[in-house]
């Protein structure tokens, strides 16, 4: 379709995305771009959902098959999507799990509430990987001052320790929960990813960097190549290793994701906001939401839900409207102390722009050779 009326429509007539998205266009209907490819690759999922599901059970069994101590690794916050991982890959695909958690000084009683009840309900052994605070708040402090964000740290912690455990375990699958269904990938201004070289470059010449160097730590070669070998599969065959989310190859409805996991978990939230897991989520609401005011964090979260025909749009703008952009005071000051700044510095600093982009090093030849060989498109789309 044609996209004449471009920005001129402020808001999307289906997912109430702005015009002011990255990217993004409408076409003659009123209805975005992000619309659209939501349509097509939905309407591609659904024709292979079955086929994957299939396919899902044979990864398993080569999983099984390998006799190791422990079929599956599962990084566990507490939060729905890692429960409803747990539960599926233990109760329903018969895997061994081992399950554990990053604790950065920050994760909810709540979160290890829901922890402590699911594995022990489901029979799964449980690990805690208790990262330094008071470093974790330092690199806060410093990613803020020259990135304007701070997520970049937890998301490299999580990958880190999230290796190191498996390799310890030999563990040849992990499983992850983030769903392309229910989940708006978001823009690269609005989010930066914790990969290795964005983490050491922002660490570069800075006196942390020799107390941080376990952040570092990326997969082991024989690891990598396990991937490389399970995507040239097509993620259809475990040769030795492999990492996928679940959401790839089961539906993913948020309806029976609660109803599940409360039912046989007891699992419980205090509220219905996202990532109740992480005391200091309201903070990147914050940011977020004080850097983009126009497209704030509930309205993706809100816009991609509608895209999945989980949630109307008449709904989703109700819930807009009750939605707050403010974070707790009590959660600002905590953070605040930790990290040793005052607000006007905190907010200096966000209202200095996203800049974590400058500490991206370009792609290296092996990245190249897998963009060319596993194609993407821009964050945001697919």
């Amino acid at each position: 379709m044609s996209s004449s009326k471009n920005k001129q429509t402020s808001f999307c007539n289906r997912c109430i995305l702005p015009g002011s998205y990255p990217r993004i266009h409408f076409d003659n209907e009123g209805v975005c771009s992000i619309c659209r490819e939501y349509d097509q690759w939905a309407q591609k999922r659904e024709s292979e959902l079955l086929e994957k599901q299939k396919l899902l059970e044979i990864i398993c069994r080569e999983a099984r098959n390998k006799k190791k101590e422990f079929d599956a690794l599962i990084p566990l916050s507490g939060g729905k999507d890692s429960t409803y991982v747990l539960y599926m890959a233990q109760k329903k695909l018969g895997l061994n799990c081992l399950a554990y958690t990053l604790d950065t000084g920050y994760l909810s009683d709540h979160a290890k509430r829901n922890i402590e009840t699911s594995c022990k309900i489901l029979g799964v052994e449980h690990l805690y990987y208790c990262f330094d605070p008071d470093l974790m708040n330092r690199l806060f402090g410093l990613f803020i001052r020259k990135t304007g964000c701070f997520c970049s740290v937890c998301m490299r912690a999580i990958a880190m320790t999230t290796s190191l455990m498996a390799d310890l375990y030999h563990v040849p699958l992990i499983i992850t929960g983030t769903s392309l269904s229910t989940e708006l990938p978001l823009s690269r201004e609005m989010f930066q990813l914790g990969t290795v070289d964005h983490v050491r470059n922002v660490l570069k010449g800075e006196s942390i960097v020799s107390e941080s160097e376990r952040l570092l730590i990326s997969n082991s070669l024989r690891r990598k190549i396990g991937y490389l070998l399970f995507l040239l599969s097509k993620k259809h065959h475990l040769r030795t290793y492999a990492w996928f989310n679940l959401s790839e190859y089961v539906d993913w409805n948020y309806d029976i994701i609660l109803n599940t996991i409360r039912k046989e978990l007891n699992w419980t939230s205090p509220s219905e906001s996202e990532h109740m897991d992480c005391i200091i989520h309201p903070l990147q609401k914050y940011i977020h939401n004080r850097r983009f005011p126009e497209i704030e964090m509930e309205r993706l979260t809100l816009a991609r839900l509608i895209m999945a025909g989980q949630i109307s749009r008449e709904e989703a703008v109700r819930k807009l409207e009750k939605s707050s952009s403010q974070c707790p005071e009590s959660v600002m000051n905590l953070f605040l102390d930790n990290i040793k700044m005052s607000k006007e510095e905190f907010d200096k600093y966000i209202d200095m722009g996203p800049r974590h982009l400058q500490f991206n090093s370009k792609p290296g030849l092996v990245t190249k050779l897998r963009m060319k060989v596993f194609p993407q498109k821009e964050a945001g789309t697919y």
